[in-house]
């Protein structure tokens, strides 16, 4: 067991970021594809592009790609030139247009975890446009590092810190986990043995409202989530700080009338949703009855498409298959304590990979 570190225990020590005396070589993207290039064939490739989400992952493609591109290989970082992205690459990738990749023959997760906040620091100085971090602006920028008694970056240090970081919050997840494993809980019957029955969007949810148009010129910054019409990160397409014209939601399921039309998610968060979206609402349901029936109405998208949205009238028309108790009403304790059983088995599952007791 190592002695607890700390960051002030040690010295720090500016060194460039690139160029001939800095700490990374840096270059651009073997690959910068351009999306409408791509041959997107489904494989297991990430595609990494300038976002601020998902590590970069816009989507993972087949190893074929024209000739002219080559694999981008993995344990490195990597920049998004303009949007100022900092992640770690672990594996090997294609990457979008302007994405510089910065290598070190020490470099492992842990330590590339350890320095890209610190990298995210001095990115804030760049921005969209005439100031975007270029090759050469990256060159001349300095990063603040632990210096061992040579005065050389402390490898060994960043490692161990954040390998002392990870066991902390594995420790305090794994406690919280604990707490939610159902032990000794009565058998749950599986779903082949319910009896079903269909019902209106309106005889389920006691609220049916769509969110308000919001323009992107019309947002402020803030820490309120929006939501959208994205079928990726929980619907969540930006944060903002609105307060004036706006709906805000809490404790409800989202539907997507547009865009990615059917994609449905659940919020225990206070929100701000936007026009394309439809929130679902029923008083006293629990957040595992709401998320029994997202698969159930995200089907929604097997029926409609861009070209066919899901408006107010269509979704008041629409019905929805659920379980149901002897009286024929929707079983929403069992619906609840089905998706308990199914976090309960997750959780042991990820004890079991991460070699933890419970």
């Amino acid at each position: 067991m190592m002695n607890k570190l700390s960051l002030g225990q040690v010295e720090w020590k500016e060194f460039l970021i690139g160029g001939k005396n800095g700490i990374f070589s840096i270059s651009s993207s073997n690959s910068g594809i351009d999306k409408s290039k791509l041959i997107e064939v489904i494989g297991k490739i990430p595609y990494i592009t300038r976002s601020e989400v998902n590590n970069g992952v816009n989507l993972f493609v087949g190893k074929e790609q024209s000739k002219k591109y080559s694999l981008n290989k993995g344990n490195v970082i990597t920049i998004g030139l303009d949007t100022q992205t900092v992640f770690y690459q672990p594996h090997f990738f294609y990457t979008g247009q302007n994405i510089q990749i910065l290598e070190h023959k020490n470099i492992t997760k842990y330590i590339a975890l350890f320095i890209i906040p610190l990298l995210k620091i001095q990115m804030r100085k760049f921005n969209w446009g005439g100031n975007g971090a270029t090759l050469t602006r990256l060159k001349r920028t300095k990063i603040l590092l632990p210096i061992d008694s040579l005065g050389n970056p402390n490898w060994k240090f960043m490692e161990d810190y954040m390998r002392q970081q990870e066991e902390k919050q594995l420790k305090s997840l794994k406690n919280k986990l604990k707490k939610k494993i159902v032990l000794n809980s009565e058998k749950i019957k599986p779903l082949s043995e319910c009896n079903w029955k269909e019902f209106y969007f309106t005889e389920i949810f006691d609220a049916i409202q769509r969110g308000k148009r919001l323009t992107k010129q019309n947002q402020v910054e803030g820490n309120i989530p929006y939501v959208s019409s994205t079928s990726v990160d929980n619907g969540v397409d930006s944060f903002i700080g609105n307060k004036d014209r706006v709906r805000i939601f809490d404790n409800c399921l989202t539907l997507a009338n547009s865009g990615s039309v059917g994609s449905t998610f659940f919020h225990h968060y206070n929100f701000i949703a936007s026009d394309h979206v439809t929130k679902l609402e029923r008083n006293g349901l629990d957040n595992y009855a709401y998320q029994f029936m997202i698969p159930v109405i995200d089907r929604l998208s097997e029926k409609y498409s861009f070209n066919r949205e899901i408006n107010d009238i269509r979704i008041k028309r629409e019905k929805i298959l659920l379980p149901i108790d002897g009286y024929d009403k929707p079983d929403f304790e069992y619906m609840s304590n089905y998706m308990k059983k199914i976090e309960s088995e997750q959780i042991k599952t990820y004890f079991q990979k991460k070699k933890l007791s419970y």
